[in-house]
């Protein structure tokens, strides 16, 4: 699914895809992060689809399950800790109920709420999750150069993802100022 980026295939000079565009010394970061992104969820998708958790899909694992592995909590919970849409949550949450993967509880600390519990066959999902995770970051770890060079590239990111969160009020001006 990667692709080589000093021979890349016809369909990477689309716009946005791996190749420069004409005129261009280099491809955007932010598209070669949305292809990478692209190609992870492809793998992860297409590996999950062969094992015995293929009702899964990388949007039930990082926006659901991950969030159950410190133990039960409220769906409200689960979508303030995501970018996504409450509807989309509540639309997950009742995929991996219907299949098994977590069962609602009323809440000990106050029984209006409901709480979201891991099933055994989350909780082993959850695990074939995390592993899926870790196997497809060393296979692609694999591709690279030097042994540490993924390694690098997460601490990099890492620190470029904190200096923008940390960028906030105190920071400059955009310099465009007119209108839109």
């Amino acid at each position: 699914m990667l692709v080589d980026m000093a021979n890349p295939s016809p369909d990477c000079a689309l716009p946005g895809s791996c190749a420069p565009a004409r005129g261009e010394e280099r491809v955007p970061l932010v598209a070669l992060l949305g292809r990478l992104e692209a190609a992870f969820v492809a793998e992860f998708d297409a590996r999950l689809a062969t094992s015995p958790f293929c009702a899964l899909s990388l949007a039930h694992s990082r926006n659901v399950l991950r969030h159950l592995g410190a133990g039960p909590r409220r769906a409200s919970q689960i979508v303030a800790m995501t970018d996504v849409s409450k509807q989309a949550i509540s639309q997950q949450i009742a995929h991996l109920e219907r299949n098994g993967y977590l069962r609602t509880e009323p809440d000990p600390d106050d029984h209006r709420a409901r709480i979201l519990v891991l099933t055994a066959k989350g909780e082993r999902a959850q695990a074939h999750v995390k592993a899926t995770f870790v196997e497809i970051e060393q296979d692609w770890g694999a591709l690279l150069p030097a042994e540490d060079d993924l390694t690098q590239l997460r601490s990099r990111l890492t620190d470029l993802v904190a200096a923008l969160q940390g960028a906030g009020p105190g920071r400059p001006a955009p310099p465009h100022t007119e209108p839109c």
